[in-house]
């Protein structure tokens, strides 16, 4: 009789975990969903609107002769078996937002 009520407490156990572990991986998923659907502002949100959303990492921020902010951004690109290969671009701040220029490495 011990043994039987054993097992059935063991599996009530497995029931109840399985539940709780289903609803953190949903919790989870759905608070990763949100921070990709926060729309960011500035030169982060040029970035994930033009590449994609984190596809691009900031690398530089330099200043030019005529005193104007240019982010150098890399996007890095993965094959099979292979080392990454990067797009190095610059970005700069434009009257009407943001614009890149791809740099031949």
């Amino acid at each position: 009789m011990f043994k039987i009520l054993l097992v059935i407490l063991i599996l009530i156990t497995f029931f109840l975990l399985s539940l709780f572990i289903d609803g953190m991986m949903k919790l989870h998923n759905e608070e990763e969903a949100g921070k990709r659907n926060v729309i960011r502002e500035g030169i982060e949100g040029y970035l994930d609107q033009t590449f994609g959303y984190g596809a691009v990492k900031l690398f530089n921020t330099l200043i030019d002769a005529n005193g104007k902010l240019i982010h150098v951004v890399y996007k890095p690109t993965y094959e099979w078996f292979k080392t990454p290969t990067y797009h190095w671009y610059e970005v700069y701040a434009t009257d009407n937002g943001y614009e890149h220029v791809e740099i031949s490495a």
